[in-house]
């Protein structure tokens, strides 16, 4: 593990995990989509079902529950293959946070998406209230700019056997950051400015 030894704290940061779950339907590629009910969000916000990873928890842990809880699918132990790292800068979300998108696998037809029943003490945004299989054009208006992107990377990581590395969404290339590095500063100084703390 590296690590700087004279640092006083590591970083907060959020960490998402998620399946990319495909179905052929009538020859065409389709992948699986859930949509979150959240305060302040958007409800026909559609992103490929997963979540955050917990305290102490492994990152192949965490995308085998999630996905069980939100779909009831059973995964394996040890994911197959990582299909996209993202970078979001704070500023762009409420806190920095990596976003990882596993190979979830094909999903033949006859078997139904069925979320596991959340205990009375879970949180209300914990479940999916819907899922739908969108084509990959159907993805461009379903999902929103960062996770369309996300959902084309993971299909072409996927094709190529190349894990995808993206920052807010796009492709990383050194041109690229140079070009967005102003606008992730820009919109971090305003977000900490109309942060009552500050931070």
């Amino acid at each position: 593990m590296y690590f700087e030894p004279d640092r006083s704290g590591p970083p907060r940061r959020r960490t998402g995990v998620a399946g990319f779950f495909t179905r052929h339907v009538n020859g065409q590629l389709t992948v699986l989509l859930a949509s979150y009910d959240r305060p302040g969000h958007r409800q026909d916000f559609w992103r490929l079902p997963g979540g955050d990873i917990q305290d102490d928890e492994f990152l192949h842990e965490a995308y085998a529950r999630e996905v069980a809880e939100k779909t009831g699918l059973p995964i394996a132990s040890s994911p197959e293959e990582i299909l996209v790292v993202d970078h979001v800068p704070r500023g762009v979300t409420e806190a920095e946070g990596i976003d990882v998108v596993f190979k979830g696998g094909e999903i033949p037809l006859g078997i139904d998406i069925v979320p596991l029943t959340a205990p009375d003490d879970a949180e209300p945004e914990t479940g999916a209230t819907a899922y739908r299989w969108a084509t990959l054009g159907e993805t461009d208006t379903l999902c929103p700019g960062p996770e369309r992107d996300r959902v084309h990377s993971a299909h072409e990581a996927w094709v190529t056997g190349r894990t995808a590395y993206l920052i807010c969404g796009e492709r990383f290339t050194a041109r690229r950051l140079l070009q967005a590095r102003p606008a992730i500063e820009d919109t971090t100084h305003r977000s900490a400015e109309s942060s009552p703390s500050g931070d």
